[in-house]
């Protein structure tokens, strides 16, 4: 039995032969191929090459399209179109590699029905993420949506967010924690502006 859904983070780890659950949130940590790849699917989606279903993924309006659902048949030719054929579309035996060993496997894994038992989401390991970065992005749609809009300075949004943070959870990230996030999602409407023109 096939799987015909995957997200884009899922199908980019299966692309390069490395377990889903192996994938680390923060991106630092992962192998260079899977952002690549990543980088690949996500303009293909951008650029229509790949179709996608963005219905439950609140981030793709700022072009994160980790969440977004891809089927198994648009990934195929989207990869035959590129000449790429990679193991889990075209050659659904091959078990993932180990990640700290080239020793080869001797157990493929468990079956599709246990496989199917497991909770959506697996525990990746690690330290828990201490501030809701997701609820944050909302936040910056929402405010943005509003008829003033966002602030012209970034400056102000940092500040404004960090007095989010600190009403909303009663606590705040470090301040160029924010920044970052801010001068990300600036910086992208600028280059969005600037290209419409």
């Amino acid at each position: 039995m096939n799987v015909d859904l995957f997200t884009v983070e899922q199908a980019s780890a299966l692309w390069i032969d490395t377990d889903p659950a192996s994938i680390s949130p923060l991106q630092r940590f992962n192998p260079p191929e899977y952002e690549a790849i990543k980088q690949l699917l996500t303009g293909g989606i951008i650029t229509g090459d790949l179709r996608a279903d963005t219905s439950t993924n609140a981030l793709h309006i700022i072009g994160n399209h980790s969440s977004s659902l891809v089927s198994r048949a648009d990934l195929e030719t989207f990869a035959s179109k590129r000449n790429l054929f990679p193991a889990f579309l075209f050659d659904t035996l091959a078990p993932f590699r180990r990640q700290d060993s080239f020793a080869p496997l001797t157990q493929i894994g468990p079956t599709s029905a246990a496989i199917q038992q497991q909770p959506a989401h697996a525990n990746r390991g690690g330290r828990p993420p201490q501030y809701d970065w997701d609820a944050f992005v909302m936040e910056i749609v929402r405010r943005a949506n509003l008829p003033d809009g966002l602030p012209d300075r970034q400056a102000d949004l940092v500040r404004d967010m960090l007095f989010w943070f600190q009403a909303k959870y009663d606590q705040e990230p470090a301040e160029s924690a924010v920044k970052a996030r801010i001068s990300k999602i600036y910086k992208y409407l600028d280059e969005a502006k600037n290209s419409s023109h």
